[in-house]
């Protein structure tokens, strides 16, 4: 039974690693967007601690529209913001300088659409971990489907879900272990 995934910017280490494991997914692209999710946001480890980047959206027909045609309000400087704040997270990561000019990229190109740029990122985090995933996307939005594994409201940052084991976070021993942040804290971290 596949795994039906939401489109998530630099998702939680949680739904990566199931996505490995499972070796296929079905990402939702009918959904209308839900607030408070990692739909547009990822969470970090920075030097004080949690961070949340959230991506602006255009919100004019925000609910009527797939989440494959949410806009990216490209009218700030978000991206050179994001970046910034990964850098100052992870510059002195073990495994950061490796990665960084794979990742780098994705933000100083413009995207028009949120489900695009999520995939692009969802892609070159699988192609860090030398996995192969094969990605497919829903037809039509089913509140329901007896052929998935329904994950698409599993990952939440307001909701409990599994976590990787503790391993060492740049800034653990002034904050501690963190959990449920985006995959590239592990990636970071521990290669």
């Amino acid at each position: 039974m596949s795994l039906l995934f939401s489109t998530a910017y630099l998702p939680p280490a949680s739904y990566i690693l199931q996505a490995i494991k499972a070796g296929s997914i079905t990402i939702e692209a009918h959904e209308h967007f839900v607030k408070q999710s990692y739909r547009s946001r990822c969470s970090i480890y920075g030097p004080n601690g949690k961070q949340d980047l959230i991506i602006p959206i255009v919100h004019e027909k925000l609910y009527e529209v797939p989440i494959k045609e949410v806009k990216i309000a490209n009218d700030s400087r978000w991206q050179k913001i994001h970046w910034r704040s990964i850098e100052a997270a992870y510059k002195n990561s073990p495994y950061f300088e490796f990665y960084e000019d794979s990742f780098r990229p994705y933000y100083e190109k413009k995207y028009d659409f949120l489900f695009d740029f999520n995939l692009e990122l969802i892609h070159e985090l699988f192609k860090a971990k030398r996995a192969k995933v094969e990605i497919n996307f829903t037809d039509k939005y089913e509140s329901t489907n007896d052929s998935f594994v329904d994950l698409r409201n599993h990952f939440l940052p307001k909701k409990k879900f599994e976590t990787p084991e503790k391993y060492h976070q740049v800034f653990s021993d002034k904050h501690g272990f963190i959990e449920r942040l985006s995959f590239v804290d592990l990636l970071f971290n521990k290669g």
